[in-house]
């Protein structure tokens, strides 16, 4: 990963240089344009194989699990209303706080609510549970979706294994999601069958393993 991201920079610092230059030619600039994307696209997977990798220092702190899911949804309502997908909140009133990074656990919610919102392209019903478990919570994201075969479901969590269609994706969310909850001390796990939904439940410790 480091020794992308040097020729990366590079190509970004130039490409951000060569727009600069007076007299470009509209297309030329139309051209570099495309340059500075595509390297910004390439870091971005990068630091995504960072994460699952648990390269990327985590910035902990005491975390209400239950505001992460209420701000994170806030986002995707509008998105569900649209997509004729029901959308069901089922939080624990009493939620124990927990030691944790809440940017990375919102990266985590969002892609397994995307995931949820994909496997349900003629709509649906997607419920987003929390509950206090013994030494730590529950964050579970289920799906009333298409659900997937074991052969799926033994990939699913491995670097840039995706259905979807060529530059549709990149196959790197759930196994950031993996890196992620392995990462903070957590273990995740899915449920799922063909024409009846999938489950993913994250189980996350109340204080992180460096915590204790």
């Amino acid at each position: 990963a480091h020794e992308l991201n040097e020729p990366l920079g590079g190509i970004l610092g130039f490409a951000q240089l060569a727009r600069k230059s007076r007299g470009l030619p509209a297309q030329a600039d139309a051209d570099i344009e495309k340059i500075v994307n595509a390297s910004l696209h390439a870091r971005e997977i990068v630091r995504k194989l960072l994460i699952f990798a648990r390269q990327m220092p985590a910035a902990r702190t005491t975390t209400d699990l239950n505001r992460v899911v209420t701000e994170g949804l806030y986002l995707v309502e509008a998105r569900c209303a649209t997509e004729g997908i029901r959308l069901e909140r089922d939080l624990e009133p009493s939620l124990a706080a927990i030691v944790a990074d809440p940017g990375q656990l919102q990266q985590v919610l969002m892609n397994l609510v995307v995931n949820g919102i994909q496997a349900m392209p003629a709509g649906g019903r997607l419920t987003i549970r929390t509950r206090n478990r013994p030494g730590g919570v529950l964050l579970s994201v289920e799906d009333s979706g298409a659900g997937m075969d074991e052969e799926t479901l033994r990939e699913i969590f491995n670097p840039f294994f995706t259905l979807k269609d060529v530059g549709q994706g990149t196959g790197l969310g759930l196994s950031v999601v993996h890196g992620i909850v392995a990462a903070h001390g957590g273990a995740i796990r899915v449920e799922s069958e063909q024409g009846r939904g999938s489950r993913f439940d994250v189980d996350l410790p109340l204080a992180g393993p460096e915590e204790g």
